[in-house]
């Protein structure tokens, strides 16, 4: 192990020489260097978010599903407790305005699942209907979803909503 720790000393010291840095005995000394502004990247654009509502669950808790009015959403939640290794997946079925759009396959294991249940960016503006099918319910494993978040093409004015909703409007 100390060999490993040694190369990596040595690669280390030769990095900050070839970036202008001195090396005198013991004494290290690094350039200083003034930051500089990395490019801007912007993700999503034209993607606001606009709302949280709250999903829907089927008496038979097989079927989650919402009514929204935006441009796409991400069914918040997770199937899998803190260190799940199991190999189960649920299978899925997601449908927006009746229509399935995707299968999505949910694994149980922490290493291999998804960190938002469902999601769709790109619908055309308008009211959307969203359902997601589980086709393979668990009695040993969990499946809990407790929310959407909703994207609009326009950002919200949050001041003005607070406001109104202090009003009574």
């Amino acid at each position: 192990m100390n060999d490993v720790y040694e190369i990596g000393f040595k690669h280390a010291l030769q990095n900050i020489e070839k970036n202008g840095g001195k090396i005198e005995g013991e004494q290290v000394t690094l350039p200083v260097q003034a930051p500089v502004a990395v490019k801007f990247e912007k993700s999503f654009e034209g993607l606001y978010p606009v709302a949280k509502i709250p999903v829907t669950w089927s008496e038979a808790k097989d079927e989650i599903s919402f009514e929204f009015e935006g441009t796409g959403f991400v069914i918040k939640g997770d199937v899998s407790p803190w260190a799940n290794t199991s190999d189960y997946v649920f299978h899925t079925e997601l449908y927006v305005d009746n229509e399935l759009v995707e299968k999505p396959e949910l694994p149980v294991n922490f290493t291999t699942r998804r960190y938002e249940l469902c999601w769709n960016y790109q619908i055309p503006k308008g009211n959307h209907t969203v359902m997601l099918k589980i086709l393979n319910p668990s009695n040993e494993h969990y499946f809990r979803s407790w929310d959407a978040l909703i994207y609009s093409d326009q950002p919200v004015d949050g001041m003005k909503l607070n406001l109104e909703k202090a009003k009574g409007i």
